[in-house]
């Protein structure tokens, strides 16, 4: 009786498992740089400067992407063309 039990509930584990997957494929990543959360942010706030101690040969942009905190506006270092 209780093999019984047990391979009924590991049928329903890979059973649950296999649907789980199936579901999860049909959600489409969302692409780099596309904003998970909150308003797109394209100009600094009122007040917002950017940092004065960039790298040699680089300046600061505003930007809106992902960083260590996730997607979110900041100002970011790029490289003078």
């Amino acid at each position: 009786m209780s093999r019984l039990i047990l391979a009924a509930a590991a049928l329903a584990v890979v059973g649950t498992a296999g649907v789980a997957d199936a579901w999860a494929e049909n959600i489409t990543p969302t692409p780099p740089g596309t904003p998970v959360y909150g308003p797109v942010v394209v100009t600094p706030p009122p007040g917002e400067v950017p940092p004065a101690d960039a790298p040699p040969g680089y300046h600061y942009v505003w930007v809106y992407s992902y960083d260590h905190h996730g997607y979110r506006a900041h100002w970011e270092a790029e490289r003078n063309s």
